[in-house]
């Protein structure tokens, strides 16, 4: 379907669920892992990271993270310490998930690659920009006006 053609959404919502589907699933079949599991084997790649940054990094259930976070760990991609605070885990890679990342980085090039060509540089930058603004409006709503309390005079 051409972008002509495609119906737009008028929700917020259905518009962004719309395009996440269909970029995930192209990032998906291209790299041949989960784009959770390559997401999280990219940032670990930078630094280790407790949980709940990552959670936070990714606006991500944390139910869902310790599911991914303990599956990747099984099979030997990542590894998990306590933290400072026993409660928490600091995350780092593998050198097997590091290797898993450097296979899937070339693919994971080529697909950025072809959506900032068909984007053209500019709007590539500004949707970036657009979509982190996107999240932390939704993370961060605006402050509530303050409303006078009622008193009742007796």
């Amino acid at each position: 379907m051409s972008p002509d053609s495609l119906p737009e959404l008028a929700c917020l919502c259905a518009s962004l669920r719309r395009a996440t589907r269909s970029v995930t699933r192209l990032y998906q079949r291209e790299l041949r892992m989960s784009v959770p599991q390559f997401t999280l084997l990219y940032l670990l790649d930078k630094q280790p990271m407790i949980q709940a940054q990552i959670a936070e990094l990714l606006a991500v259930n944390r139910t869902t993270l310790t599911r991914t976070l303990g599956m990747m760990e099984r099979r030997g991609l990542i590894r998990g310490v306590p933290g400072e605070d026993r409660r928490e885990y600091r995350w780092s890679i593998t050198a097997a998930g590091r290797r898993v990342l450097e296979g899937t980085r070339p693919r994971w090039e080529r697909i950025q690659k072809r959506f900032r060509e068909r984007l053209g540089a500019q709007r590539w930058e500004l949707l970036l920009d657009e979509l982190t603004t996107v999240v932390a409006g939704a993370r961060f709503p605006a402050p509530r006006q303050i409303r006078k309390r009622r008193v009742i005079r007796l």
